[in-house]
């Protein structure tokens, strides 16, 4: 699969955006997740998308909050969830991590609201993955 980048208008920036469907064997919804071969989980999402797109997950694995480090140096709460991943037409279970940004530990205010959802290793390590940053394209493989 070889897609172009996704052209982000406030930020006048090309992004690599993959459209994947998340959700439980029996209804997924389409995200647009932000390819992060940076990212250690294989899905992590915010609460408030959640909520706003009415994703339905599998089962929560954790009964403890999970620590989880972000990008601005904050660790927040997060809960882990089984759910199915699809991209191109071929379907995974995978683990969301679901981030809250009202439950940080640190004494200070987190001025994190939401972030875009990510796709990481955990499902970008089944693939080879090329990030084509001249020519604005975003590569799959599944490796032979």
């Amino acid at each position: 699969m070889r897609k172009d980048y996704s052209y982000n208008k406030e930020k006048g920036k090309h992004t690599p955006l993959l459209e994947v469907l998340v959700g439980t064997k029996e209804s997924r919804k389409p995200v647009t997740a932000l390819v992060d071969t940076g990212c250690a989980p294989c899905m992590s999402l915010c609460k408030s998308y959640i909520v706003e797109n009415g994703l339905t997950l599998m089962q929560k694995m954790n009964i403890e909050p999970i620590p989880l480090g972000v990008a601005d140096g904050h660790t927040i709460n997060a809960d882990s969830y089984k759910a199915i991943c699809e991209i191109n037409g071929e379907q995974k279970e995978i683990e969301v991590d679901v981030i809250d940004p009202e439950r940080f530990f640190v004494e200070e205010g987190s001025k994190v609201g939401s972030v875009i959802p990510l796709l990481g290793r955990g499902v970008l390590d089944e693939y080879d993955v090329l990030f084509e940053g001249k020519s604005k394209k975003l590569s799959f493989y599944h490796p032979e």
